[in-house]
Order: C-alpha cells, then structure tokens, then sequence
C-alpha cells in the first residue's frame, strides 16, 4: 500500500506559506495549478501515481484532481480549484465569508446552481453519479483567498469546515488537515435525532434510523446519555453494565493512558443482535450508563474540564471502529445535553406536527446550531459542526389534513425558516408500539409500514445523495 508520508525536507510549510504570499491577487486557475497545487502535493510526500488530473469520474464530472492513498483503492480527496481574483483577496475578514456564499465563483467550485449544469464538490461527492471506483471520501475547494473541506459518509456530504479565508495561521492548518485524512482511516459521522421539546420520538426514531443502517451493513454505536435510559431499555439491554465509564476512561486520559482508556471504554459496550422477520439479522452496540450516575456527571462541577470536553476525548477513542454513531439525551439544557451538541457533526429536527414542538426546532435550526458552529470555529476547532440535517415529521397521523399542514406552513412562514425539511415522513402506527413493548426496533418487521418508512428515511437522509451547508 502506498501511503501519504511526512513532508520532505525541501519542502516545508513555512514554504508553502510563503509560496501562496508571493501568489498575486489576480491569478488564473491554470497557473495556480501549475505552481501552488504542485508545491501543495509535494509537501504531502504524494507522487505521480497518486494524483490524478482533470479525470472523468461520471456523465460530465470532471473535478481538477483526485488524491489517492492507495493507488489500487478509490481517492480519498476530489480537489476543484478556482481562479484568484482582485475583488475577492481584497474584501475585509468581516465580510469575506458573505461574500464568498455570494459569490459565483465559491458557489460555482461547490456545485451550487450558479448556471446551466454547472458541477462542484457536491456533485463530484455524489454517490449516484460518480463511479464507485472515483468517488472519495472528502472534498475540497481553494482559489488561493477562500477554502472548505467537505466530508462524504455514504451518500451524505456535508462541510468539514466553514469558509475560512487562506493566510499565514489557516494554511498551515489545512495542511495538517489534508495530511491526517489522506492518512487516517475516516471516523464515525456523530448524529443526534433531537428537539429540546419531549416527546417527538427522538429515542425511537434513533434506535430505528440506526438500526435500519445496521441492517445495511454499517458499524452502529448508539449511545445513551439521557437518565431516563430509555434508548437502553427500547432494546434490551443493561443501565448498569459500565456505570461509571465516563470517570474511569477519564481518570486515564488525564494519565496519557491512551491504550488503558481505550481498553476501558471498548469493554463498557454492549453488543445485542437482532433478526428480521425476513431471515436477515443485525447488531447494534450500546454505550450506556445508570439514571444516578448521568445525573451525578450533570451534577458535578469538581472536574477540571467541562462534561462535552471529556465527551469529545472518549468519542475520539473509538470514533474509528464506527461508521456511524447516534448520541441520545433528555430535551433538558444540562450537561449531558451539552455533550450531544457540542460534540455532534449532524442534528435531525423531529416535531411531532405541534406548535410547540416545530418552534423548539426551527428555533435549534436558526439560532442554537448557527451559534454552536461560531462557537467551535472560535475555539479554534479546525473541523466544525454540526450541521442541520432538517425537520423531521414524527408520529404523523395517517392523513395530517389541510388545517394542520395550513398551521405548520404559516409558522414556518412567520418564523421565517428557509432550512431543509426531510420529505419522508414518518407515520404513528401500532407496530412501533408492539416492538416497544418487545424491547426490539421496529424494523425487525420488515412487512410494517412503519419500517418502510424507516428504510426511506434512512435512505434520503443517509445512504442515498444529500447534502446540508446549513
């Protein structure tokens, strides 16, 4: 296997700084090309065979480069680059990021309609056009002022950054960033189905969602910080298993004890597997812990680091053995709350059809998220999220009627919520209780309706092409 290798001598960081410095402020996209892309590629200790030119990777698909580890394996890096221009380079940081979503030519390098089948990153992302054997992991755009990382899980692209402006503190850092994905093996996409408003499914929405991406073969973590334990008993399996994980793992991170930590956390999940009535089966692993010890962690102000900091250092640990990891918690603003927010790349927004309800969630898509996103990128987090996944339809009667899609259309209108809404919706029928009272998910019925509607969901949500920059 060919791997990306540590930078060579002759070519540092500080001269690709000081390369992209000398770069003029009006520049054409095939002389950056040729001189920064060049350096760029040669910093990350890539050769000949593992960059590829200008390649046709579907119908009219055509990114500037493909970045592969592993020649004989599919790229883990599409790169679309865009001229440098005057106008740009010379707008103040306040409003560099305004412009550039304003801007025909990041829109253009991102794949938004800016004119007629025009394609970008998103596009070059997409698991229904591109041929599995070009399609990559991660995306990146650059025109030498402005450039964003974006991440592909199955069919689902969304930003691993913001729009950050290119100069002496970010480019040395998106470097390092390029270097670790070409090197690491890609990690579990961290999701919460939630609403600070209770009672809209979020724990049995979770516990399906991931069991339908389970049934198709992803590796599935769910993990249960809500005290009620509900996620726990929806299938099954022990509160009291690994009370106490959470002190344990972090006791022997303060010691650098990275190896212990992990052994410690790996033995504190659970495994369970389930059939399907059509012969088929799946697993699910569970991380969990007792209702007194979740409210102790809420309780607690001795630690020296806060409750998500320490959350954020556990999911490290292990967010490489997963593909997928669904965090739960109560609809309360506590710590653990905290945990699922600050440390989630995607949110879903369930409401179950009330006011009450889709006013908590427009509130968490237009204010909470935004304002979580400002908070990690001044922290300093490289990578930042999460990202909005859309409102969910939750417990839907058979036929929600004029009147009430009428009422939700006009609080949408008033609230003035121009983010996405999932288009399936999922309906409350009978058999999601039955298998609540079987401690099972309901997708093990395969005939329910109600599991058809899962596996759609999923689909449109996650295995099929989607993408939020929201």
């Amino acid at each position: 296997m060919i791997t990306a290798t540590p930078p060579p001598a002759k070519t540092s960081s500080k001269k690709i700084v000081d390369l992209w410095a000398s770069i003029p402020t009006s520049y054409p996209e095939a002389d950056l090309g040729a001189t920064f892309m060049v350096r760029l590629f040669d910093y990350l200790g890539l050769n000949h065979h593992q960059i590829k030119n200008t390649p046709r990777i579907g119908a009219g698909l055509v990114p500037d480069y493909l970045i592969y580890s592993d020649p004989t394996q599919p790229p883990v890096l599409a790169i679309e680059i865009k001229k440098r221009e005057s106008a740009l380079a010379e707008v103040s940081d306040v409003n560099f990021v305004t412009t550039c979503q304003n801007s025909p030519l990041y829109k253009d390098a991102v794949g938004l309609p800016v004119r007629s089948n025009n394609n970008g990153i998103i596009q070059y992302l997409d698991i229904t056009r591109v041929n599995p054997s070009h399609l990559a992991s991660y995306g990146l755009v650059f025109n030498g002022d402005f450039f964003q990382l974006w991440r592909r899980v199955d069919g689902l692209v969304i930003p691993m950054t913001t729009i950050r402006r290119v100069n002496k503190t970010s480019l040395p850092k998106l470097l390092k960033e390029l270097a670790h994905c070409l090197q690491a093996p890609p990690s579990a996409l961290v999701t919460a189905i939630w609403n600070s408003k209770g009672g809209v499914a979020k724990t049995t929405n979770t516990i399906n969602v991931a069991s339908c991406l389970a049934l198709a073969g992803k590796r599935v973590l769910l993990i249960d910080l809500d005290p009620q334990n509900d996620l726990t008993s929806g299938i099954g399996l022990k509160e009291n298993y690994a009370p106490d994980y959470f002190d344990r793992v972090y006791d022997q991170l303060q010691l650098q004890e990275l190896d212990r930590a992990k052994d410690i956390l790996t033995k504190s999940i659970q495994i369970k597997s389930f059939a399907t009535s059509d012969g088929r089966s799946f697993h699910l692993s569970l991380l969990s812990s007792s209702k007194d010890y979740l409210n102790n962690i809420n309780d607690n102000s001795t630690r020296p680091q806060a409750a998500h900091v320490i959350f954020n250092n556990i999911l490290d640990l292990i967010r490489e053995n997963y593909d997928y990891i669904f965090i739960d918690a109560s609809p309360k603003s506590d710590k653990l709350a905290q945990c699922l927010l600050c440390t989630a790349d995607t949110i879903l927004l369930p409401f179950d059809l009330g006011a009450k309800s889709l006013k908590h969630a427009i509130e968490l898509s237009s204010k909470v998220i935004p304002t979580l996103q400002t908070m990690r990128d001044k922290a300093d987090n490289f990578t930042v999220g999460p990202w909005n996944l859309g409102l969910l339809y939750s417990l839907c009667p058979t036929h929600i009627g004029v009147g009430i899609e009428k009422s939700i259309a006009d609080v949408i209108e008033q609230q003035r919520f121009t983010g996405k809404q999932v288009n399936t919706r999922l309906i409350n029928f009978a058999q999601t209780k039955q298998a609540e009272f079987q401690e099972k998910p309901v997708i093990c019925w395969q005939n329910s309706q109600i599991t058809k509607l899962f596996h759609k969901l999923t689909t449109e949500v996650f295995l099929g092409h989607n993408y939020t920059d929201k």
